[in-house]
């Protein structure tokens, strides 16, 4: 049995919102595994800076970007787990560092499916301080509903309600995913080295 999902490499003869949503399509192909085994790409080399990615995904797209982001990350040196928001296990915010969300908008303004028992957590009076976290949220939606990404900006808001830190400013993504997501992941790229090398210089002058 493979311990990784296959992925559609960069290479390959498709736009990057195909990949996205071919890459979406074979992690649900593998979704009966163990999500955190189907779907991480993580390293367990505890020098490398951990990042988890959350998705809430409808049609995969959204999966499939949180896919693409993750391999990227790990090819930049940094350990990164994706994981859908139905597997992910609230009680690991305490544990969390840097957190990055890929949402879509189902309909009129929903939550996706995989998404909703997550964001009743994180919107109840159970959800923890996240003063600790820095985060960051790439929102899907299709600009001809009212609501227009509204997942993903409900999500940005009630991070930062919970105190947590903005490693990079929200981007919304209509239809074409293609331009705002390669310029979300390079904004976070950067911020997520700029941080790391703040945190390792305090750590060696300490």
């Amino acid at each position: 049995m493979m311990d990784t999902v296959p992925y559609i490499p960069e290479n390959a003869p498709f736009t990057p919102s195909q990949r996205a949503w071919l890459n979406g399509f074979l992690a649900g192909l593998f979704s009966s595994r163990p999500v955190q085994q189907a779907t991480a790409t993580s390293a367990t080399s505890s020098s490398r800076p951990a990042v988890t990615i959350l998705f809430g995904s409808q049609t995969g797209t959204a999966e499939g970007l949180a896919q693409e982001a993750g391999r990227r990350l790990n090819q930049q040196g940094f350990s990164a787990t994706v994981v859908g928001m139905d597997a992910y296990d609230p009680a690991r915010l305490a544990e969390e560092r840097f957190l990055l969300v890929i949402t879509s908008t189902y309909g009129d303004g929903d939550m996706p499916d995989n998404a909703q028992t997550f964001w009743d957590f994180l919107s109840s009076d159970q959800a923890p301080s996240l003063s600790h976290v820095q985060f960051s949220v790439l929102a899907l939606g299709d600009s001809s509903y009212p609501n227009f990404c509204a997942a993903g900006k409900a999500f940005d808001a009630r991070l930062d309600a919970l105190g947590a830190h903005r490693l990079h400013p929200r981007i919304d993504c209509d239809v074409d995913v293609e331009a705002p997501f390669e310029q979300w992941f390079e904004g976070i790229l950067k911020a997520l080295k700029t941080a790391t090398a703040a945190e390792s210089s305090l750590q060696q002058t300490a």
